[in-house]
């Protein structure tokens, strides 16, 4: 059934026990709903019954989330090649590509949008890297270029 909220809320002063406005109102439902539900969590942990003896009726349970992609060396190694050629597939290229790694379209879509979130985190990194050299005074500019390159790893 669907709540009511009070046709007129007091003030946030008002002196009554209506809330002050509908988000007020949908603030307390759900602040007092969260209260019950982890009042009776806890108390079926510890093996007693929730309030109001038996549980009422169970809400129906979620999807379950499809577990991580663990993708192989090989199909890694193909996708980052085509992505540093091509940022954007189309949907004939992308269906080929997925056909040819045993993926599904999903989890190469999936991969590509991540892979180009990830280059737009790095370019932005590596832009802000840029404006705090710049803004190094000469001297510490020309001390930092005359360090030793590190190792390779």
């Amino acid at each position: 059934a669907p709540v009511r909220l009070p046709e007129k809320a007091a003030g946030p002063r008002g002196g009554g026990s209506a809330p002050a406005s509908p988000l007020c109102a949908l603030q307390e439902l759900t602040s007092k709903t969260f209260r019950g539900l982890e009042l009776g969590v806890l108390q079926a942990a510890e093996g007693r019954d929730p309030p109001g003896g038996a549980p009422g009726p169970r809400p129906p349970c979620k999807k379950r989330r499809k577990s991580r992609t663990a993708f192989t060396a090989q199909q890694l190694r193909e996708l980052e090649a085509r992505f540093r050629r091509q940022k954007y597939l189309s949907p004939a290229d992308r269906d080929a590509l997925a056909a040819r790694l045993a993926l599904g379209t999903g989890q190469v879509i999936t991969w590509f949008q991540n892979r180009r979130a990830k280059l737009k985190r790095d370019l932005e990194e590596l832009r802000a890297d840029v404006a705090s050299l710049r803004a190094l005074p000469p001297a510490a500019l020309r001390q930092l270029a005359a360090m030793p390159d590190p190792p390779p790893p």
